[in-house]
């Protein structure tokens, strides 16, 4: 069975504590890549000098400096740059299990046509309640029907796109801030008659560190979903959406406490932890122009 060639795309800003982390949970995958493509997002940390080191030892990895800012920004100038058949997608401080590269391939050589995209599962390497994390995964991802279960929206962390799909919304895709990009890159392949799918064993190790996000800052970021589906028009869709921000924002107060409580170093609880100061994640699409 001849695979499709698979081009990997890690958008980047400020990334220097995980984004060696990322490319080491890829070394035992490197032949499957066609090229990794790393986008330096206008970093003001040491990230660009890692890239820049990273890029000198792995042939298979190219550095892409993009100095528009925003995660859609970084994005595009990735997949722009792609020529593999299928693009894949994760954050820099994401860390992909063993096999995620040849799952991708495998799933793509045999979909349907009409599947233009896929998402897979993930655990949270640096939050408590895992298994809670998980049995919320079990009951959204339940299927019981045959062939992939059709997703609302692929997951940016970690995705999959067909070259071919990606050329075909490209025109399409909303270039503004204050909405999911993921979201409306779902949109747009839902219109151009393609499907997004969960790919079973596409799986990664996410961060969790959104969850340390203030109320607010959490508030202003889920929001991002109607006001998506505003952009696009799509009224109805964006006032349904409101009740899975407010499930999200309740479920954010549920683990914020145990999640700034909890140190992923020792994997411990302590009053101490809970007290400290925590950075606040920068938002990814409130700087794009």
């Amino acid at each position: 069975m001849d695979l499709p060639t698979l081009s990997l795309v890690i958008p980047a800003f400020n990334e220097e504590d995980t984004i060696e982390y990322l490319i080491d949970s890829l070394r035992d995958q490197l032949d499957e890549f066609h090229e990794i493509i790393a986008v330096n997002n206008n970093s003001t940390d040491r990230t660009a000098e890692i890239l820049e080191r990273l890029e000198s030892e792995l042939p298979v990895l190219r550095v892409v400096n993009e100095p528009r800012p925003g995660v859609v920004m970084a994005r595009n100038a990735g997949f722009d740059a792609a020529v593999g058949d299928v693009i894949g997608r994760l954050d820099a401080d994401a860390r992909a299990k063993p096999g995620w590269a040849r799952t991708v391939r495998e799933f793509f050589a045999t979909a349907a046509e009409d599947v233009g995209a896929g998402t897979g599962r993930f655990d949270q390497y640096d939050m408590p309640l895992q298994r809670v994390h998980k049995l919320f995964l079990d009951v959204g991802f339940r299927h019981d029907g045959d062939g992939p279960l059709e997703v609302p929206t692929l997951f940016g962390a970690n995705m999959a796109v067909r070259r071919s799909t990606w050329d075909e919304i490209r025109p399409h895709l909303l270039e503004i801030p204050g909405i999911f990009d993921d979201l409306d890159i779902t949109l747009c392949i839902t219109d151009a008659g393609q499907k997004s799918v969960l790919i079973d064993g596409m799986n990664i190790s996410a961060s969790g560190r959104r969850m340390l996000s203030s109320v607010s800052s959490y508030k202003k970021f889920v929001e991002y979903m109607p006001a998506t589906y505003e952009a696009r028009g799509m009224h109805e869709e964006a006032e349904k959406s409101k009740a899975a921000v407010r499930s999200m924002r309740l479920l954010h107060l549920v683990f914020w406490i145990p999640s700034r409580a909890y140190n992923p170093v020792s994997g411990r609880f302590s009053l101490k932890q809970l007290l400290s100061k925590h950075p606040e994640r920068v938002l990814p699409y409130e700087s794009v122009s």
